[in-house]
């Protein structure tokens, strides 16, 4: 018994250990910067990522309502303010951007 808890154990450290985050995400080119301050999936086929990039962007969501209520302007306002650093930055460092037609580049 005390075998099987240690190798169970061991297997859930290594799938943690093995976890993507959003600069393995960025790196690997499976998500990036959008023009709405959100990421987007430019690999719709990574479950991994596609949850990477749904918890960042609750995150994003939350602290841009605390700027807009802070600054007492509507939400989009922050985003779009958001989203071109962001996409700036993107570019700047190679990653995956979206441009304004809609396209994925790098």
């Amino acid at each position: 018994m005390k075998k099987i808890i240690v190798i169970v154990s061991a297997l859930m450290m290594s799938v943690a250990a093995m976890a993507m985050d959003l600069d393995d995400a960025k790196n690997m080119g499976l998500i990036g910067e959008q023009p709405n301050g959100y990421l987007g999936l430019v690999s719709v086929s990574n479950a991994e990522a596609a949850a990477v990039m749904i918890d960042i962007n609750a995150k994003r969501k939350a602290k841009y309502q605390e700027i807009a209520n802070k600054q007492n302007t509507q939400l989009i306002n922050i985003e779009r303010i958001a989203g071109e650093k962001l996409v700036n930055k993107a570019q700047s460092e190679g990653e995956f951007y979206m441009d304004g037609t809609g396209q994925w580049q790098r």
